[in-house]
């Protein structure tokens, strides 16, 4: 039997021992307390954190112009925590006064790293841009240096806008190959950068806003008939094409030689562009161009065989427009690039082919068509004419009046074309020479044949009230960058083509227009003089020339621009535009393991000072070359986004008959 003291005994030392217990705990517990109070109010007063928690932002900011190297203008370095939901902005003001007037170049570095030994990369900068002058602000947003590639349809890159909006080409920076952003322009009065930077974490990136693309499905059709407040006949529309006809061997453009009395007769009485150029140095993607309205990257037929060689459903073609609002639509064609095999019969009532036809075949199918039609009824006709294009073969008459006597060593046929190749042929001065006098001679066969195209006209009554557009696709090369026939570069013999236009009823007769024009006006200036307003869910480039007639322009003339893209896989691939100042920048945008562009062809050139662009500024201008990379950049991003947004379909793969091939083939084209 145990007594009632004891256990009142043993009951008080337990919770003595209890007792003691607590109070060792707290007193361990203190500490530890205190410490992780003070931790916790390092972290949150932004003073301590663990190394694999830290990570540092850098940025710097230089300026460089023509005249002088890069100079550094801001530099900055900030700790933050990876973790924080609230990030600090690093802003920097910089006065651009002193470079008034000035183009200028700034370039923008900045890195995420980690605070550690390992210092890897864990992320991006964001960065936004306000541009301040007297006229307000101008914001540029980004989200990151991340390159996302180049356009895919170029197999070279250039750079990367950041984020462009169709319509807003100029206002991103671009991203280069090694991770920078950088942006050319010309400084205004009174100007003042604000750049403002923030880091962003790679688990962020796939959070960041998307360029903004335009929702567009396929092609819609015109709503509105054609204008008629006079219950006047909608005026007919005739394109006469001459291929590979270069506009400063016509005599209305300035030679010396007699090749083109029916053309320059018919110029005097018409609307003459002195610098028009095509978009593109071969037939297929410049008549495509011609007929849609847009540049080859957005309707992306620019290859021989295969895919993106056959025209889709989803543009809206000219001669569907025309088609659909009451016109009867023809098609006479003398090359077969420009045929129903290629997507390029879409709205095209009667389609005529021959390959390699001669007007003397072309007049007599125009006027069998028209001999057919009601006069009442408006018509829209396209006459594809194949001479001058290679291989050189005039009349013989017609040769012996413009052969001067040179002993070429090429003939100027297909086979002798082929055996010399189009880049670096072993040509001497004089078998230059005798291969113009072909061409030559070619031309003015063909101007005999416009001549009675034009009569044909007046004869069916199909003359005043018509719309008359003398064109080509592409001109042709003989040396001056160490090519012949078109195709290898985007030099100014390739590339300036005649554009005459004899607008309805002799409206702007006589007139030589200065400001230059392009093969993407064709389109607009058609739809502008019949009435048209096609809906498309895609912008059109181009612009009615009748607008261009008599306007003084603010700046010397518009951009153009223009390429060269594989006509296979792994093939020369070149890009230029024509800036607004009229310099010019050509860039090879081909793999280094393909045939390169030839060394003379690729550069930049003051096109108002070297016509024959032969002065290579690239080290003296490094600055205007960056900026029209920079314009040739934004350009192929934008074309790209409207190809994504108005395409609702795979492109479609040509499928040529053996007959098509050998034809092709016989022009110099297909292997």
């Amino acid at each position: 039997m145990v007594s009632s003291d004891r256990c009142q005994t043993t009951s008080s030392s337990a919770v003595n021992d209890s007792l003691m217990g607590k109070i060792r705990l707290r007193r361990t517990a203190l500490p530890l307390l205190v410490i992780l109070l003070a931790l916790a109010g390092l972290l949150l007063a932004k003073k301590v954190w663990w190394p694999w928690q830290e990570v540092v932002m850098t940025a710097a900011i230089s300026l460089s112009t023509d005249e002088e190297a890069p100079v550094v203008l801001y530099q900055a370095e900030e700790v933050y925590g990876k973790w924080k939901d609230v990030r600090p902005s690093v802003t920097a003001e910089i006065d651009l006064e002193k470079w008034a007037g000035k183009l200028v170049r700034v370039d923008i570095e900045g890195t995420v790293k980690k605070q550690s030994a390992s210092g890897k990369p864990c992320g991006v900068v964001g960065c936004s841009v306000k541009l301040t002058d007297g006229a307000g602000a101008r914001s540029i947003e980004f989200a990151g240096w991340q390159n996302d590639g180049s356009p895919p349809f170029h197999l070279g890159t250039i750079g990367s806008p950041a984020f462009v909006i169709p319509g807003e080409a100029d206002s991103s920076l671009v991203y280069s190959e090694n991770g920078l952003l950088w942006n050319v322009f010309s400084v205004p009065e009174k100007a003042s950068l604000q750049f403002t930077f923030s880091p962003i974490l790679a688990r962020e990136l796939d959070r960041n806003p998307t360029p903004s693309i335009p929702s567009a499905g396929l092609r819609r059709l015109p709503t509105k008939k054609p204008a008629n407040p006079d219950n006047k006949r909608p005026p007919d529309v005739f394109i006469y094409l001459i291929d590979a006809l270069r506009a400063d061997h016509l005599g209305c453009y300035g030679y010396f030689r007699p090749t083109s009395p029916a053309i320059d007769a018919f110029a005097s009485k018409a609307t003459l562009f002195e610098e028009a150029f095509t978009t593109t140095t071969w037939t297929r993607p410049s008549v495509s161009t011609l007929l849609t309205g847009i540049y080859h990257p957005a309707h992306r037929v620019v290859r021989e065989e295969g895919e993106a060689s056959k025209m889709g459903e989803w543009p809206t073609l000219l001669t569907e427009a025309l088609h659909d609002t009451g016109y009867k639509t023809f098609a006479v064609i003398s090359m077969g690039h420009v045929t129903e095999e290629f997507g390029l019969a879409q709205g095209i009532d009667t389609m005529v082919y021959e390959n390699g036809g001669t007007p003397d075949w072309s007049n007599p199918q125009v006027d069998t068509i028209l001999a057919k039609q009601d006069p009442e009824q408006p018509v829209y006709m396209f006459v594809h004419t194949l001479e001058p294009h290679s291989p050189y073969d005039p009349k013989r008459e017609t040769r012996r009046r413009f052969d001067r006597g040179f002993q070429g060593s090429c003939d100027g046929s297909a086979d002798a074309f082929r055996a010399l190749g189009q880049r670096h042929p072993n040509l001497s001065t004089e078998d230059v020479e005798h291969l113009i006098d072909l061409y030559d001679a070619e031309i003015s066969d063909n101007d005999a044949g416009f001549a009675d195209f034009l009569s044909i006209l007046r004869r069916y009554g199909r003359y005043d009230n018509a719309l008359i557009i003398v064109i080509a696709d592409h001109g042709e090369a003989f040396m001056e960058h160490d090519t012949i026939e078109h195709g290898f570069t985007l030099n100014r013999e390739e590339m300036r083509i005649p554009l005459i236009i004899r607008f309805p009823d002799r409206q702007l007769a006589g007139l030589r227009v200065k400001a230059r024009a392009s093969m993407i006006d064709i389109f607009p200036t058609v739809m502008a003089q019949v009435g048209i307003n096609p809906r498309l869910d895609y912008p059109l480039p181009g612009i009615d020339l009748a607008g261009l007639v008599g306007k003084a322009l603010p700046r010397p003339s518009r951009r153009v621009y223009a390429g060269v893209s594989p006509l296979e896989e792994n093939e020369l691939d070149l890009i230029t535009v024509i800036d607004e100042d009229g310099y010019k920048r050509v860039i090879n945008m081909s793999p280094k393991e393909v045939a390169q562009a030839t060394e003379k062809s690729v550069g930049l050139w003051d096109t108002k000072t070297d016509l024959k662009e032969q002065v290579d500024l690239i080290e003296s201008l490094p600055v205007r070359a960056a900026y029209d990379e920079q314009l040739l950049a934004h350009w192929l991003t934008t074309q790209t986004y409207w190809y994504i947004g108005a395409s609702a379909e795979e492109m479609p793969a040509v499928k040529m008959t053996d007959e098509l091939r050998e034809q092709l083939k016989a022009l110099g084209y297909l292997d």
